[in-house]
């Protein structure tokens, strides 16, 4: 607002006063000035998703715990349950699924473990997914891991969903278990650690597949026997047979304790609300 000062003969102007001259009074002189308040926006990402939600717990092996922000336009999910989920968009498909990676493991074993089940197949374009979701729009998120669902508009309330899927909990369970082992004697290279995953993690999906008679021991002692694919393609990430073979009974060992494996399940929704 542009403030005119009249000037009068013989007055003069108090100090503090609301009006400036004593004879003719003008506009007020604003004491303090005021910043116009910004529009709410949608937020750009899950890193101030602190309010908690109700957890998701719609089936057995899952618990997703639940967090938003204060605009309702983040959805947060990170697994603490005991098997994998696939999280998608809402049946609306105003949220976006992406990956939340300062709230999920950071270590070489986890990233590697999860980049080769991502890959192995369980989100192949052949592979459909419940509620005609394209294989493209969807994350694997195991136990630990965390995902982050994103509106673009302010009253669009963030919105997920999310199934229980057993082959991408068989991977990671396996593939995890042996990252563990190769990086506890030797990091080894970035790319031979991922090819040699990767193998691993299509035998499992295979094997899965195959051999739907193996209780989840046997399934786990035929997919790690002397001479099987999987049991090769870890040889090539240990500096030695013998290592690799120490390694590999530490692994099967560390599998006999994971949790049961279970059915893909149809698909559950979660939401930024209370």
């Amino acid at each position: 607002m542009t403030l005119m000062a009249l000037g009068v003969a013989g007055c003069s102007s108090a100090v503090g006063s609301e009006y400036v001259g004593s004879d003719v009074p003008t506009a007020p002189v604003p004491k303090t000035s005021k910043k116009p308040t910004a529009s709410p926006r949608a937020a750009a990402d899950c890193t101030k998703s602190t309010l908690r939600l109700p957890a998701a717990t719609a089936v057995d092996g899952i618990r997703l715990e639940a967090a938003t922000d204060s605009s309702r336009t983040t959805l947060l999910l990170k697994n603490t349950g005991n098997l994998a989920v696939i999280v998608v968009p809402d049946a609306k498909w105003s949220t976006r699924a992406l990956p939340a990676p300062f709230a999920s493991p950071s270590d070489t074993a986890s990233k590697t473990a999860l980049n080769a089940v991502a890959n192995s197949g369980i989100l192949s374009p052949l592979n459909a997914l419940p509620g005609h979701v394209p294989a493209s729009q969807a994350l694997i998120v195991p136990p630990g891991w965390a995902v982050c669902g994103l509106t673009d508009s302010v009253g669009e309330v963030a919105g997920l969903r999310y199934l229980r899927e057993q082959t991408a909990s068989a991977e990671y369970f396996v593939l995890k278990a042996l990252a563990d082992q190769a990086v506890a004697v030797k990091t080894p290279a970035p790319k031979t650690f991922y090819t040699g995953l990767l193998r691993c993690g299509k035998a499992t999906r295979l094997l899965l597949k195959e051999r739907v008679d193996l209780q989840d021991i046997e399934f786990y002692a035929e997919l790690l026997r002397t001479g099987s694919p999987c049991q090769l393609a870890f040889e090539t990430l240990m500096p030695s047979k013998a290592a690799a073979e120490r390694a590999m009974a530490q692994a099967l060992s560390r599998l006999e304790r994971v949790p049961h494996l279970q059915e893909n399940t149809l698909l559950f929704d979660a939401q930024a609300i209370t």
